[in-house]
């Protein structure tokens, strides 16, 4: 017995690829979030770091917060991309460590990851 013409051999098939396809989209919309919100707290961070140590001199202080950047990127062997991402883990982290409920640890954890070991002195 031959399919019809035009006719799709796997209709199951297609419509799993669907489910795989949507569960996917899902995954990205979350780490997308997660990613916005985890740098978006960094960057706060970092421009308070770099106006506590007067490093602004324009309004929207981007040469203070390069400096700043740099300067911890130096001093913690990070890319300074990647200082704004633990600043702003480090940011949440603080925000999460004041409320009862401490189920969320093994998320800062998680987020923690690229950051390496802390450097303990």
């Amino acid at each position: 017995m031959c399919p019809p013409r035009g006719g799709n051999i796997f209709p199951r098939m297609a419509f799993y690829l669907k489910i795989l396809g949507a569960l996917v989209l899902v995954l990205a919309i979350i780490a997308g979030g997660i990613w916005y919100w985890v740098t978006s707290s960094g960057q706060k961070a970092l421009l308070d770091v770099a106006r506590q140590a007067q490093l602004c001199k324009t309004d929207d202080c981007s040469e203070g917060l390069d400096e700043a950047s740099s300067f911890l990127a130096q001093e913690f062997g990070l890319t300074p991309g990647l200082v704004k991402w633990c600043i702003g883990v480090d940011s949440i982290a603080g925000d999460t460590a004041t409320r009862p409920n401490h189920n969320g640890n093994w998320f800062i954890e998680t987020l923690y990851q690229p950051c390496g070991e802390p450097i303990v002195e």
